[in-house]
């Protein structure tokens, strides 16, 4: 497996998002994709959107500043959880679970 993001998994992340950034809501048409679990863990969700969330710049650049605010809101996730996708994540829209195919649930 590459280091490369397979552009579907890009694409789903991107259109999962609505092109906003996932963390604060504004628009991010050239956002960026974040890794929640380190791309240094190689396995199959390394780059699967149940490990991607979009954002844009800044709160990108903050994730990585703030590790700890990071992973108490799904940001960042341990590198010993063997699916990101139970991890939820705390967007504008909600709390929630996203899944490897590029959709969510909402949590209570």
């Amino acid at each position: 497996m590459g280091n490369q993001i397979p552009d579907t998994s890009r694409v789903s992340v991107r259109t999962r998002s609505h092109h906003r950034c996932e963390r604060c809501g504004v628009p991010a048409p050239h956002g960026e994709w974040h890794h929640r679990r380190s791309r240094s863990v190689r396995d199959e969700h390394c780059h699967c959107a149940c490990n991607g969330v979009w954002l844009c710049t800044t709160c990108h650049r903050d994730v990585h500043a703030h590790p700890v605010y990071a992973r108490d809101t799904g940001f960042i996730v341990s590198r010993h959880i063997d699916l990101p996708g139970t991890v939820a994540v705390t967007t504008p829209w909600g709390i929630r679970l996203h899944d490897c195919g590029g959709g969510y649930i909402f949590t209570l």
